[in-house]
């Protein structure tokens, strides 16, 4: 029975996903002004999501230390998880890669501010549920600071240092929240209207992985509290 609800799980995680890369799709369609940018647009936006996907910190994981991350704590396929079971060189390389793979889409797009700010949203949505791991991913703060890096480089910065102000003080998850849910602001006021976009995108796929989490959804009654605890600090909280 555990298996069936996982699969049914890992099936509805696709289909947001899905659902999700084909409505941005669909506002790029719109959005973007002259008909012959709409094919090139779309396949920014696909191989943006398909690069973002490429999980190089499992692929170190499993071929430096013969291990899944997705079987590893929380089952988040990330930089911490593959410090713990391989050490620091992969992990330097591992985020390197992480971050490098968020910024292809967003320089393909050129001077098509809706087509970039897409791409950039694509690649943090397929580094967090990529079809490689079946649904499965990392939080996006590595890819969100490699296409911000290109769109909006005061973002890149918000969020790494909400990485390092979080771990000084002990609390990386809640203080990266703050980071994360800044950057549209940031942007908005510093950037103008083609930064906010890839900004609201690229944090919106973040903001909705913490919630959708690696587990599957509580009983109706405990849903949200733990809605808020996985926001907030990135995990269930007690049982």
């Amino acid at each position: 029975m555990t298996r069936v609800r996982r699969a049914r799980t890992a099936a509805v995680r696709l289909l947001l996903v899905a659902a999700g890369l084909a409505a941005a799709l669909s506002v790029g369609s719109l959005l973007v002004a002259q008909d012959d940018l709409v094919a090139p647009g779309v396949r920014i936006v696909i191989v943006a999501f398909v690069v973002g996907a490429i999980p190089f910190s499992n692929l170190l994981a499993q071929s430096m230390a013969a291990t899944d991350l997705r079987t590893v704590g929380s089952g988040t396929v990330s930089g911490t998880a593959l410090y713990r079971v391989a050490g620091f060189a992969p992990l330097a390389f591992g985020g390197i890669m992480d971050i490098a793979k968020g910024a292809p889409g967003v320089l393909a797009a050129g001077s098509a501010p809706v087509v970039s700010a897409l791409a950039a949203g694509a690649a943090v949505a397929g580094h967090n549920w990529s079809p490689f791991l079946r649904g499965a991913g990392g939080r996006g703060v590595s890819p969100a600071m490699g296409a911000l890096a290109v769109v909006f480089w005061p973002g890149a910065v918000l969020l790494l240092a909400g990485l390092a102000v979080g771990r000084v003080l002990r609390q990386t998850a809640f203080v990266s929240f703050l980071a994360i849910l800044a950057v549209p602001f940031l942007a908005l006021s510093w950037g103008g209207r083609d930064a906010t976009l890839a900004g609201s995108l690229v944090a919106a796929a973040m903001l909705l992985k913490r919630l959708t989490g690696n587990n599957a959804l509580p009983p109706a009654g405990r849903r949200p509290r733990v809605l808020l605890q996985r926001l907030l600090c990135d995990n269930d909280g007690p049982p």
